[in-house]
């Protein structure tokens, strides 16, 4: 048989892997930081025998390997996919099977020639895409690795009081909110939220500057601002209640309570976002 006369036999199918980092960094969620991710395994390791037309739990495999020096190890059956699938029951009946579908005698050496492989697109079930199906295999992976799963808002604030968000096209990656990355910027955060609304991430960014030492004045602190409708990404247009009274821009940017001698900070409106804080990286200016 090819099986025992190869020096290896790959497989390679899917596995779901944790991030190797889901314990110590602030932003892993457990929804979020897992993937889907191929993993290689060499059967020679674990089986040295393959016969044909083998019964086991009531079913006939056309090939089973099993393992001469550990007779007990669970074995594996493949099974070769001419016309018809292996039956449901089979499928689900807790054996490893690997299900072989074969067109040609090319798809045969093919796949004898290399190695087992299972596409990714039907592991997650969305489409029928590959030759190679694995059934009864563990699906959870004992090896976690650095996975990239989160993306993260960053906030930056310059020195002239004007302030920045990424929008969800420029989201960082949860690898790359560690460190500054705008040379510009007196400040900089990462923050975590997953929503769009109230308080907007400008909130909450001004907010992680003040709490980290930064001298903050703006006109979304301020208790003679109302907020206009929605115009985009977390960023609501300002109106300034005393405009008419004093001639204050009725629709001033953000940073002008910088200049304004009537700017009041709104305790209730600081009190509300500081208690709704969410979890934040920080990375300062020299």
């Amino acid at each position: 048989m090819e099986f025992e006369n190869k020096p290896s036999f790959n497989i390679r199918y899917c596995r779901d892997v944790v991030c190797s980092d889901v314990s110590t960094c602030p932003f892993a969620k457990p929804e979020w930081c897992h993937s889907a991710e191929p993993e290689t395994f060499d059967l020679k390791q674990y089986y040295d025998t393959c016969k044909e037309e083998q019964e086991i739990n009531g079913y006939i495999a056309d090939l089973m390997l099993t393992s001469s020096e550990y007779p007990k190890r669970e074995p594996v059956l493949i099974e070769i996919q001419v016309t018809h699938k292996s039956t449901e029951s089979k499928r689900t009946s807790g054996l490893k099977i690997i299900e072989i579908k074969i067109e040609s005698e090319d798809d045969i050496r093919n796949l004898i020639s290399g190695t087992l492989e299972e596409s990714r697109d039907d592991y997650l079930g969305r489409r029928n895409a590959g030759p190679v199906k694995f059934y009864g295999f563990k699906d959870k992976s004992v090896n976690p690795r650095p996975l990239e799963n989160r993306s993260i808002q960053r906030f930056y604030l310059f020195r002239s009081g004007k302030a920045f968000v990424t929008n969800m096209d420029e989201f960082k990656s949860c690898r790359d909110v560690w460190t500054k990355d705008n040379d510009k910027a007196i400040f900089e955060a990462s923050i975590d939220i997953d929503y769009l609304g109230k308080p907007s991430p400008y909130d909450f960014g001004y907010m992680a500057a003040r709490q980290n030492g930064i001298q903050v004045r703006t006109c979304q602190f301020c208790k003679y601002h109302k907020n206009g409708y929605e115009v985009g990404f977390g960023m609501q247009p300002i109106f300034c209640c005393l405009y008419k009274k004093y001639g204050t821009p009725e629709n001033p940017e953000p940073q002008y309570a910088g200049e304004c001698e009537y700017y009041r900070e709104d305790r209730n409106v600081i009190d509300e976002i500081s208690s709704q804080m969410p979890v934040i990286v920080i990375a300062r200016s020299k």
